[in-house]
């Protein structure tokens, strides 16, 4: 029985004696813990700075930083301030006491064991920040940018609806060049994201000489989508915009028929939540790539252009002396409804105030070929020119010579007169047939307000020719 109770007093005492012996260690090692410490908290220090560096890199590119990343910040920020005014406390202290000394070096060796595991936890960010979906700036619209006009207002909720229906996979805009096509989708994008009918919206301006490489990096770019290889780039693309993510891909500025395919757009029954919305000025490119929806737009009716021309002229159109002779209203007339050719006309007269200003002005916009504002409109229009060819320039030219009252015949003896129409005609019937389809080509072209037997033809237009 004694036997037992010594042998159990034996056990107690080795337990209690391994943690004896480890609160008798923090006194021992008491300047120890405190060196540990101090070199700790300067490698902390260190791997502060360094992912520091990393986030303000990652913000500053506009991405996203890690949870993990500022938890970690936020946890090291705090314990460093804790170890600095423990290691003060270690420096002021000058009388010997136990206890006290005892209670600080616990401390350090527990703070060194926390700084170890913060430093191991440092390594596993490889990437501080996550890849984010960037709205591209050219979606944001501000108020001059974008009017509300009645005559608009159809379109754009006509589009929005076949952005919701699930059956319609490309939808097309088209117009003449200026019209305000690109305004409106970039509203379209915008209105269908904040009614949340779609999860993302790219738009990629194509031009006239699109470049598939060009156009896969600007949807990469924007679904912050990255390629190792070349060869992975097209399948890594149709991947990522065939999810089940409502996708809306808008290809601005489309001048001839372009392969969606190719392009690594999905566009089948199997294009997962992927939708692709066109602008283009010819009804006929929009067809070719299989648009199942096109909407039209036109000119601005007299009122809204006259809006328009006052919000971008501002103050100038009510001074009494340009007033007079209604001046700044002819010249909006003079604009014809193009929204691109009010804005500038608008924009390069706000600070004339002179009655002899707007006159020249007024003069020049009626000459056929105006020299004034040449240089102004020539980069939204030499391109359309550059489009057509001769025999269509032509025939658009005469007709913009013709009266409201012009038959099909009266065009046709003129266009025979001047020999305009190209290539082999034997007969008189193939050259009607012909000079039937150039006036079609210009309808849907948008070049003609409208087409048959009459119709007008926008005096601003044949400028171009």
């Amino acid at each position: 029985m004694e036997e037992a109770a010594g042998n159990a007093v034996l056990e107690v005492g080795k337990c209690l004696a391994a943690p004896i012996g480890r609160q008798f260690m923090y006194l021992y090692n008491y300047k120890s813990n405190f060196d540990n410490l101090e070199k700790e908290i300067g490698k902390l220090k260190d791997a502060r700075d360094e992912v520091k560096d990393k986030v303000v890199a990652a913000e500053n590119n506009v991405e996203k930083i890690k949870q993990q990343v500022k938890d970690w910040q936020r946890k090291v920020d705090s314990i460093i301030d804790e170890a600095e005014q423990l290691i003060q406390e270690k420096t002021n202290s000058r009388c010997f006491n136990l206890i006290t000394c005892y209670k600080n070096s616990r401390k350090a060796s527990k703070k060194v064991e926390a700084v170890t595991e913060f430093l191991q936890e440092k390594e596993t960010f490889s990437e501080v920040s996550l890849p984010t979906t960037r709205e591209d700036i050219r979606l944001r619209l501000t108020n001059k940018d974008y009017e509300e006009f009645e005559s608009r207002l159809s379109t754009l909720n006509g589009v929005l609806n076949a952005v919701e229906d699930a059956e319609a996979g490309i939808i097309g805009v088209y117009g003449m060049g200026g019209i305000g096509k690109t305004t409106l989708v970039k509203e379209v994008g915008q209105q269908a994201k904040k009614k949340q009918l779609l999860d993302e919206v790219i738009f990629v301006e194509v031009s006239d000489k699109p470049d598939t490489k060009k156009i896969q990096d600007e949807l990469a770019n924007q679904l912050s989508l990255k390629f190792e290889t070349e060869a992975e780039r097209a399948s890594k693309l149709y991947a990522r915009l065939k999810t089940d993510k409502k996708i809306l891909v808008i290809l601005d500025k489309i001048w001839e028929e372009l392969n969606l395919e190719a392009l690594a757009i999905p566009c089948g029954n199997d294009r997962g939540g992927c939708k692709v919305l066109l602008t283009a000025r010819d009804l006929n490119v929009l067809q070719s790539m299989d648009s199942v929806k096109n909407f039209q737009v036109g000119f601005l009716t007299e009122e809204e252009a006259w809006s328009l021309f006052k919000k971008m002229a501002v103050d100038v159109v009510d001074q009494t002396i340009i007033k007079r002779d209604y001046l700044p209203n002819d010249v909006c007339k003079e604009c014809r409804g193009l929204p691109i050719v009010i804005t500038t006309i608008a924009r390069a007269l706000r600070n004339k105030r002179l009655r002899s200003q707007w006159k020249d002005a007024l003069r020049e916009l009626k000459m056929p070929s105006p020299t004034k504002f040449a240089g102004i409109l020539e980069k939204d229009y030499s391109k359309i020119a550059l489009s057509y060819s001769d025999e269509l320039k032509r025939t658009f030219f005469v007709c913009s010579l013709m009266v409201n009252n012009t038959t099909i015949s009266d065009l046709f003896k003129y266009i025979m007169g001047l020999d305009i129409l190209e290539g082999v005609i034997l007969t008189m019937e193939q050259a009607r047939d012909r000079l039937e389809s150039l006036v079609c080509e210009l309808k849907d072209s948008n070049m003609r307000q409208r087409v048959g037997v009459r119709g007008v033809v926008r005096p601003e237009v044949a400028k171009c020719c």
